[in-house]
């Protein structure tokens, strides 16, 4: 009798593939079972908070009235700093730390981790706007209670402009660190297109009339305003999806092209 020995299939394209879901649960554990990562949620989550008691004070001292939309607009200022740094965490803290081997050896298809990790980046954007909405409902009941006129008014499109304001934001580190690979690089990279390449682009506005008429299409910060301010219309739609290509799905072609094919070791 012949016994028969089982052939473990070599191609990984034959296997079956970890679900999904899975792979994003354990990207989301990667963010904040690091100390950088977890750290970041913290203290974004604490200068929210203290921004916005400072707000109540302020306000107080001043007896000037107060909304409830006051209180987004200063969690947007911070989170449209911190977000994309969590962005960039996402997808470059595999390489910084030389952990990459191991996750695309259990995992050898490269395009489902980065799809997880770009899933992880985007829930972790979904949650600090969740923490915002908290806080800023908690800071206008705290400044009704001390006595400060406070307006309930919540205005759905300009919230709904906040929250993709926010998740542009974290995508756009994501694709600056799936580009470059390096956490300080691409935190450096991102803090230069974030301060300084406005602060030009503003410059240029103003002393060369042919970059006038371009500087919309081109501006990603300026092409966002809108989102939190006028809302969109049919124009500043175009602007913001031009800009939004140049700067942040270039980036993130490059960078998935990068990665795809980058030798591990």
């Amino acid at each position: 009798m012949t016994a028969t020995i089982p052939v473990l299939e070599a191609d990984p394209s034959a296997l079956a593939p970890i679900p999904l879901s899975r792979l994003v649960q354990v990207e989301l554990r990667k963010l904040v079972d690091t100390r950088a990562g977890r750290w970041l949620g913290i203290i974004q989550a604490l200068l929210i908070a203290a921004a916005s008691t400072i707000l109540v004070i302020v306000m107080a001292v001043r007896d000037d009235p107060v909304s409830l939309m006051d209180f987004f607009s200063i969690a947007g200022f911070v989170m449209s700093v911190l977000l994309p740094v969590m962005g960039i965490l996402a997808i470059t803290t595999e390489w910084t730390q030389r952990t990459h081997m191991a996750t695309f050896t259990l995992e050898p298809r490269r395009g489902r981790v980065i799809a997880a990790k770009c899933g992880a980046a985007v829930i972790a954007a979904l949650v600090s706007i969740a923490v915002a909405v908290v806080v800023a409902v908690v800071s206008s009941g705290l400044a009704s209670l001390i006595g400060v006129s406070v307006d309930w008014h919540f205005d759905a499109d300009m919230m709904a402009g906040f929250a993709l304001a926010q998740i542009l934001g974290v995508l756009t580190g994501f694709a600056l660190g799936a580009l470059i690979l390096a956490t300080p690089a691409a935190i450096v990279a991102f803090f230069a297109y974030a301060f300084v390449l406005p602060t030009l682009f503003m410059i240029g506005a103003d002393q060369l009339s042919w970059f006038e008429s371009i500087q919309p299409w081109i501006d990603l910060g300026d092409a966002q305003m809108p989102l939190t301010e006028t809302g969109l219309t049919a124009a500043n739609g175009a602007h913001l999806l031009t800009a939004a290509a140049l700067w942040l799905g270039i980036p993130l072609v490059l960078g998935i092209r990068r990665i795809r094919r980058s030798e591990i070791k």
